[in-house]
């Protein structure tokens, strides 16, 4: 091997911080995921498994994007305000409410019990 070459080091890329930062925000941007729009026959599917999953005190799966990002709890529905399309859903683990609002929704589906 020469000394005058620099092996792997020469085909590595010098990157100053600047260039990293504008590169971690271009790939976070290239991440996002954004709200999908539904029709209405998805939203009276999904109205019918709320109330479904309310009456019977069900527990559901939902996905929903909340600041471009998928997020997925399990739990149950507290409360639904059908004016604002908003649940208040309870999350079976730990208690948290979850405020989400119907149209960022992804995916609803009635959870498999665990008994």
């Amino acid at each position: 091997m020469n000394h005058r070459d620099r092996g792997i080091i020469k085909y590595s890329p010098f990157l100053m911080p600047e260039h990293r930062k504008m590169l971690k925000e271009l790939r976070e941007k290239e991440e996002r995921i954004h709200p999908s729009h539904h029709d209405e026959q998805q939203y009276e599917e999904w109205n019918r498994i709320i109330f479904e999953a309310m009456e019977f005190a069900s527990y559901l799966s939902i996905q929903y994007i909340h600041n471009y990002q998928l997020y997925c709890v399990i739990g149950r529905v507290h409360y639904y305000d059908q004016l604002n399309q908003t649940l208040r859903f309870k999350e079976k683990d730990s208690g948290k409410i979850h405020y989400i609002h119907v149209p960022s929704i992804k995916e609803i589906k009635i959870a498999p019990s665990s008994s």
